[in-house]
């Protein structure tokens, strides 16, 4: 599949990768911000670092498909880790409450770590599947629990105010983060000629990321922090209760609406830039000496790395993105309605052969997924408040789930019967169609 590694050319990729890195680092430590850089803080920097060193991300679909299945077999693969999630959404949040938000996130490492094993193994169809279910697993115990953390925190320093800012943050970390992992991942991919040898890499910085877990203050665990079975009984009940109380409120639901389609949407189609690079690489005009292998493995990992540059930024943007759409609402709205439309002219481009335009579409379809998260996450809290959070935020993770559910085997049987692009834009349509019933405008809306 993958011929001999041209290390000269990777050379160049991470040698002008490093330059933009370097002044990527040194814009992030210099930055002001209205809050203290105490050590905690550098603690949760370094969890989304070491988090998002997902060696897989950028060759993961391109991987499922080096296994001979088809686009429908992978969007029904997606939909089998957000069913996972969805059964698993809710119990996990309120384990988090009750027994631990560090438990919680330990047992999600241990989880994933299990799951990159079975990847790396797998051979067929129904491996890839338990591994899906076990990476779903992890998914949900991790899901909604740090935020939840990062927010205590806020709480007890008094800066809830900052948390829009403070989130933007430490999720930018998170993306610097899939910056660097995504050129390791095209050296990991040329060197060894094996999408699979990917997975056996990101064990090390999962293991990293338990022992940064274990120096945590015991105070993030929340107020339940011994497991009580009688406890734990009366805080289901009690949430149960909560959200439910919640959800009969028509605003309380387009606010998770609003939140979760356009993630979910984003979800199901951000994989098919790995096979519009691969057609990217194939008609670029550069480097023609180089295997096409290697030449596309490293366009992958520098394009992703240029993605994830930037999407920090954005994350950090988030703050005064808000500010300027008057609220964190309508900045919900707004690129609510933005991501929908880029949708469809990503997948317009894409179907009609024009690769270069799609790519650049596909860029802002990320940078607005990054832009918008700490904003509807920062309006899920300003709504229900601190109490249950790790519940709340894994309700809003759970219906982002479910519309991920939906959408990846649509996608991937229109990409089947027609193109990828064609199932891009199909679904972005259906996304905009049912903007209206999900659009945020006050209290009473």
């Amino acid at each position: 599949m993958l011929h001999a590694p041209s290390y000269p050319f990777s050379v160049i990729v991470f040698k002008y990768s490093a330059k933009i890195l370097n002044l990527h680092t040194q814009i992030i430590i210099c930055m002001a911000v209205p809050f203290k850089k105490d050590t905690q803080y550098y603690k949760f920097c370094l969890y989304g670092f070491l988090k998002n060193q997902k060696f897989y991300e950028p060759f993961f679909m391109l991987f499922l498909l080096s296994k001979d299945i088809s686009f429908f077999q992978v969007g029904l693969l997606y939909s089998i880790r957000e069913i996972t999630r969805n059964l698993l959404e809710i119990p996990a949040g309120i384990f988090a409450d009750s027994a631990g938000r560090r438990k919680s996130m330990v047992l999600s490492f241990i989880l994933y770590i299990l799951s990159f094993i079975a990847f790396f193994f797998s051979k067929g169809f129904i491996i890839l599947i338990i591994a899906m279910i076990v990476f779903g697993m992890a998914d949900v115990f991790r899901t909604g629990t740090h935020k939840a953390m990062i927010f205590g925190y806020l709480e007890a320093n008094n800066w809830s105010h900052l948390k829009v800012d403070y989130y933007g943050h430490t999720r930018s970390w998170s993306q610097f983060g899939s910056a660097i992992s995504s050129l390791l991942a095209a050296g990991i991919v040329i060197i060894t000629n094996n999408y699979s040898m990917v997975f056996a890499f990101a064990i090390i910085p999962y293991i990293l990321n338990l022992i940064n877990l274990a120096t945590y203050p015991s105070w993030l665990d929340g107020e339940q922090k011994k497991f009580d079975i009688r406890l734990f009984r009366q805080n289901f009940i009690k949430t149960l209760r909560s959200l439910g109380h919640a959800l009969k409120n028509k605003w309380t639901i387009r606010i998770f609406i609003n939140s979760s389609l356009p993630s979910g949407y984003f979800n199901s189609v951000k994989d098919y830039l790995q096979p519009l690079i691969l057609s990217l690489a194939i008609i670029v005009p550069v480097l023609e000496s180089y295997s096409q292998e290697d030449k596309s493995s490293a366009l992958i990992g520098f394009v992703y790395f240029i993605i994830f540059i930037l999407t920090s930024r954005a994350s950090r943007r988030a703050d005064n993105f808000a500010k300027k759409a008057g609220s964190v609402f309508a900045g919900m709205n707004i690129t609510l309605l933005l991501m929908s439309v880029v949708g469809i002219l990503t997948g317009l481009f894409f179907h009609s052969g024009i690769m270069v335009i799609a790519a650049l579409f596909f860029l802002f379809l990320y940078l607005l997924e990054n832009l918008r998260r700490p904003v509807a996450v920062a309006g899920i809290a300003e709504r229900m408040g601190d109490e249950s959070l790790s519940t709340f935020l894994s309700t809003d993770s759970q219906m982002k789930s479910l519309f991920t559910m939906i959408m990846s085997p649509l996608v991937g049987f229109l990409a089947d019967l027609l193109s990828p692009g064609a199932g891009i834009m199909i679904v972005a349509a259906i996304v905009l169609f049912i903007f209206p019933l999900a659009r945020v405008r006050n209290e009473n809306g």
